[in-house]
């Protein structure tokens, strides 16, 4: 081998060795230090993208077992509620049992009669408060609406109707946690109490789709849009009145748009209680919606409109009518305890309930690899109210007593049936998430397998690579030496 002093061959070698050594022991420590075989995409690109897909099939799934629980939580608040059903109404057995009977005194049925009503009250109170996660378990609906007390198609309000000075309305919204308190300065008008609701929304006191107009019937009404929100009004104001709440609210599915002008003809509305009394609004000649609106508002015979039936005039009161902003006439309660909504006049067609219908609750459970029919368990829970179980009626007298025996046997099945179909989806969804549990312990095996590191190779090739460092490093210095030797022969 020629001696030369241009390039030392043997140094440059030792470097190179030494390089990809030290490359090799970085590596080896950061699997160490990390406990992961890849750390980067140069270390095992197709390894890389195998992992990152079991990643994330397993974040989707573990977050499914989550939406299971949930699911099965919701419907386990169902099932308890409409087990305290089922007691209440094994409970109103006994007493229409007894009421059907003839043996018994007058005071002694209207006694029954008072604990059955009791019964369907707290059916009603049921419904409308079991609650999971700020959503009502057995009804989708519609929010709870405020209307004024004042105000009517007669002498209805206006943007341009002045406040009381001084006078406070209150506005509380669940949803947002905030209220909205507006104080009435003088001169201020109605529009001026509207402007303060849509700056409240502005400011996020008052959640998106609160709104408060004037509806058909000629008075103010405080609402929100959104299924999951519920709302508080309280007012002082005279030109409002007390702010009522209503809710179920049976509207009509009238072919065309209705207006307070809107032709009337001979017919009546009837308005079937929870308790079993009717107002039967009657117009004896052919009149307007207005006019119709007007008698139901105010609770007494005006006009053309006549009021019968059995309902008592604090009941009255409570019932209210207005055009909703799709033209129909819509009747609510005050106090939530409308049955049946039925028109005989034509122009009205017939009345169905908007608030009260069916929930659906929806799980999602899936990765996003399967269609959306084969990742969803969906559970219908049917509406929860005295109206929904069709309880009518009273224990008054021995008939009526047996007629409502029957509805009571049959909203007893009905509670059962609901109960049924909740239990088989908490089996379902209980099914679905031990699944799942196996499939997340099984991907993170097989992702395990190709991204942990092995802690003893590791260790192993550390030390190997400890040994080469040492070695490389010393045949690195000797290469050096070695080139001094041609020295030797110029001196």
């Amino acid at each position: 081998m020629a001696l030369t002093v241009l390039n030392n061959i043997s140094s440059l070698t030792a470097e190179n060795a030494l390089a990809n050594t030290q490359a090799s022991l970085q590596k080896t420590l950061t699997q160490l230090s990390t406990g992961m075989k890849i750390n980067s995409g140069s270390d095992d690109a197709a390894g890389l993208s195998i992992v990152s897909g079991m990643n994330a099939n397993i974040a989707a799934l573990t977050q499914s077992q989550q939406n299971a629980s949930n699911g099965i939580g919701l419907l386990q608040t169902a099932d308890g509620a409409l087990s305290q059903v089922t007691s209440l109404l094994n409970r109103a057995v006994t007493l229409a049992t007894e009421g059907s009977t003839a043996g018994i005194t007058a005071s002694q049925s209207s006694a029954l009669d008072t604990e059955y009503q009791s019964i369907l009250s707290e059916i009603n109170q049921i419904g409308q408060a079991t609650n999971y996660n700020g959503s009502n378990v057995f009804s989708s609906a519609t929010p709870t609406t405020f209307t004024s007390t004042q105000g009517s198609v007669a002498q209805p309000l206006a943007t341009t109707t002045a406040l009381t000075t001084g006078s406070v309305t209150t506005i509380s919204d669940s949803k947002t946690g905030g209220t909205m308190v507006y104080t009435a300065q003088a001169g201020d008008t109605i529009a001026a109490l509207q402007t303060a609701v849509t700056n409240a929304i502005a400011a996020g006191t008052l959640s998106a789709g609160v709104t408060a107009a004037i509806n058909g019937g000629g008075q103010l009404e405080i609402s929100s849009n959104n299924s999951t929100d519920s709302l508080n009004v309280t007012t002082n104001e005279a030109a409002l009145g007390t702010m009522n709440s209503q809710s179920p609210s049976y509207v009509t599915n009238s072919t065309t748009a209705l207006t307070s002008n809107s032709p009337l003809a001979i017919g009546h509305v009837t308005v079937t209680l929870t308790n079993g009394d009717t107002a039967i609004y009657t117009n004896a000649a052919a009149s307007t919606i207005g006019n119709l609106m007007t008698a139901i508002n105010a609770g007494v015979t005006t006009g053309g409109e006549v009021i019968t039936g059995t309902a008592t005039a604090a009941e009255l009161l409570g019932i209210k009518a207005s055009i909703n902003g799709s033209g129909q006439l819509q009747i609510n309660d005050a106090n939530g305890n409308i049955q049946t909504a039925v028109a005989s006049v034509a122009a009205l067609g017939t009345m169905t309930e908007v608030n009260g219908s069916s929930n659906s609750n929806t799980v999602y459970l899936g990765d996003g690899t399967t269609s959306l029919a084969n990742s969803t368990i969906t559970t219908n829970i049917a509406a929860l109210s005295a109206g929904a179980l069709q309880l009518t009626g009273n224990l008054t007298t021995a008939a009526t007593a047996q007629t409502s025996l029957l509805a009571i046997t049959s909203a007893i099945n009905a509670v059962s049936l609901q109960r049924g179909v909740i239990g088989a989806s908490v089996n379902r969804l209980t099914a679905a998430s031990g699944d799942m549990a196996s499939q997340v312990t099984n991907l993170q095996s097989a992702s395990n397998g190709l991204q942990n590191a092995d802690i003893g190779k590791t260790v192993a090739n550390m030390t190997q690579y400890n040994v080469l460092q040492s070695t490389g490093m010393a045949a690195l210095q000797q290469s050096n030496q070695a080139q001094q030797a041609v020295l030797k022969l110029v001196q």
